[in-house]
């Protein structure tokens, strides 16, 4: 108790003497001056004016300075154009772990013989920007914008035989509803005895709240997915 009187005492004799408050300071530099740590168990107000309150900002935000003498203000990452990762994973295993995705063999069409990669290691997600299916491989966009898709991948082509695995390799980042309209696709020819196929597709497209996107794989003679690994950012609305 005498401990708190003390204590309101030095503050009201140094607001008396400097209209300023020092708290553990004889001398404050400013109208509240606190020599030590600061606890906040609720909000922090920002700006206002001496009767109006102040914005304690919205979840996600943060304080930016605009300079000396005037308030901070609570901003976005996406306002400031920083790249804000929103989804990161790889793949180390090879699927499916015994045979292998049949071939086109020079028929049928891409989709029909395409196969999902499906990343088995999700090492960061923000659920509030985007969804994952580690059972199908399909992403839902949870918050519209322009994001910025970026994968690197490899094929396994060992279970063929012998003067079996010349063909073509191809990859599409591909929206769900409309195959048509790819963030980004590559298709690269290989001739006999390539054992591997790498491919790396990056692209940056707009995407509506509930838009689905996928990577989809396809190779002439049966193949299996290898190790890939792929990042996911929010650009801007």
């Amino acid at each position: 108790m005498k401990k708190n009187l003390l204590l309101t005492l030095f503050l009201v004799m140094s607001f008396l003497a400097n209209a300023q408050v020092g708290i553990l300071t004889p001398t404050p530099q400013r109208t509240l001056h606190v020599n030590g740590s600061l606890q906040l168990v609720k909000e922090l107000n920002v700006g206002g004016s001496e009767n109006i309150q102040g914005t304690a900002g919205r979840e996600g935000e943060f304080l930016s300075s605009n300079g000396a003498g005037t308030a901070p203000t609570w901003r976005t990452i996406e306002s400031q154009n920083f790249l804000k990762v929103v989804f990161v994973a790889n793949k180390d295993d090879i699927s499916p772990n015994t045979g292998s995705y049949a071939g086109s063999h020079l028929t049928g069409t891409f989709e029909n013989f395409a196969q999902n990669f499906i990343y088995n290691i999700v090492n960061k997600i923000d659920n509030n920007f985007i969804a994952y299916d580690a059972n199908t491989g399909i992403f839902t966009v949870k918050k519209a914008g322009f994001y910025n898709v970026a994968t690197y991948f490899t094929y396994d082509l060992n279970l063929n035989g012998t003067n079996q695995t010349a063909g073509t390799a191809t990859s599409q980042l591909q929206r769900e509803a409309d195959t048509q309209n790819l963030v980004s696709a590559v298709s690269t020819g290989h001739g006999e005895r390539t054992t591997q196929v790498y491919h790396q597709l990056a692209g940056i497209q707009p995407f509506a709240a509930g838009e689905t996107f996928r990577l989809r794989c396809k190779y002439t003679q049966d193949f299996r997915l290898s190790k890939g690994n792929i990042s996911i950012s929010y650009l801007t609305q």
